[in-house]
């Protein structure tokens, strides 16, 4: 009887949380003030925002790949940073959900500062800069102290392997020392 009880009672507390969490979700996808506060109040990122609930839903993917030069000719293939590894509990728990997030807005920076400079003024600003040094740690102890470097974005549309990838950018080759 008190087990009858308990269990009905912490079913209908588990269905007032998810439902309540299921209605915050829904709210959140609007900016609004009831999505400022939310966000104000998530500091854990339990109120999910989707990408595809918005007029532009996303539907590229971004990808970042590097390569080393040991000589004028000894070119290594290019590398890609996997930037949102899947695992059993991705969908539950994903903590490089903010390091993937920035990544692809360094990408959109990069592409915006792009624009508006010149190659030799683009390999000093931020997002050029970051993302060089994310290529030069990948390849890591790797490299000679005589070796070059780069990176470039790389574009794809649509689900995995659906198009055929774009280079956004290319970087210049770089010393390591």
């Amino acid at each position: 009887m008190m087990i009858d009880i308990a269990s009905s009672v912490f079913g209908v507390i588990g269905i007032v949380v998810f439902s309540v969490w299921f209605l915050l979700t829904i709210a959140f996808q609007k900016n609004n003030r009831l999505s400022r506060l939310t966000t104000r109040f998530d500091r854990f990122t339990l109120i999910p925002k989707w990408s595809f609930f918005t007029p532009d839903p996303g539907a590229s993917n971004y990808h970042l790949v590097y390569r080393s030069r040991d000589d004028e000719t000894t070119v290594s293939p290019w590398l890609e940073l996997n930037l949102s590894p899947r695992g059993l509990l991705f969908p539950l728990w994903n903590p490089r959900k903010r390091y993937r997030e920035g990544m692809i807005e360094l990408f959109h920076l990069l592409a915006l500062s792009s624009i508006n400079s010149s190659a030799e003024r683009l390999q000093f600003t931020a997002p050029y800069v970051i993302l060089l040094d994310v290529a030069r740690k990948r390849l890591g102890g790797s490299l000679s102290a005589q070796a070059f470097y780069q990176f470039a974005v790389v574009e794809t549309r649509g689900p995995s392997g659906a198009s055929a990838p774009r280079v956004r950018f290319y970087s210049l080759t770089h010393p390591v020392s």
